[in-house]
């Protein structure tokens, strides 16, 4: 029996992403996206206009299944900086799993490849920050101002992706939890001395 169209259409995009991932948009040709995701060229246009509309689909599918999973200890609300340590354990527990040296943030490698270039993926790795940044701030303590909880925040964001920048050198997750540790110390002294 056939799979259902929206069931193959998923199992294209999450093998892309896989392949824009671990390579970048430049470095996967269309020939390697076929083959990666046993789709025909004619059905990739078809269904993602191009490989640039496909690469920017594989973002949605990397904020449901990789960033989205990271952001579940901040559901409550006002979860504290538990759940800022619990978010990079999560992935660094999935650059584990996926193998170490790995390759990074999709997000953070876009970034650098594609960067202003592209106003598309621009607005999209903003989109991704801003997420970051909301969580993160709503994680801090309500002892801290407003700015200063704003600015820990984007703060964060740019600790995250230097972290998962260092996953693609790491040759174990020692190095990095290492670093989220030493992430976590600066806001818990500075949350100490708000309060």
């Amino acid at each position: 029996m056939p799979r259902p169209r929206s069931s193959e259409r998923q199992d294209v995009l999450d093998r892309a992403m896989r392949a824009f991932w671990a390579n970048g948009y430049s470095a996967t040709s269309m020939v390697e996206l076929v083959e990666t995701t046993g789709s025909t060229r004619q059905s990739i246009y078809g269904d993602f206009g191009s490989k640039h509309g496909l690469y920017t689909a594989c973002f949605e599918t990397y904020q449901s299944e990789v960033v989205a999973p990271a952001l579940e200890p901040f559901a409550d609300g006002t979860p504290g900086i538990s759940a800022i340590a619990d978010y990079f354990e999560i992935q660094i527990s999935r650059a584990e799993r996926i193998g170490l040296p790995g390759p990074g943030c999709m997000v953070g490698n876009a970034t650098t490849e594609r960067g202003a270039s592209d106003p598309e993926i621009e607005e999209l790795v903003q989109q991704h920050h801003d997420r970051l940044a909301s969580a993160f701030a709503k994680a801090l303590t309500d002892s801290l101002a407003d700015i200063r909880r704003a600015e820990l925040a984007q703060f964060l964001v740019l600790a995250a992706q230097g972290l998962w920048a260092m996953s693609r050198v790491a040759n174990s997750a020692e190095p990095l939890r290492a670093q989220a540790a030493t992430i976590v110390s600066i806001l818990e002294r500075e949350c100490r001395h708000a309060a």
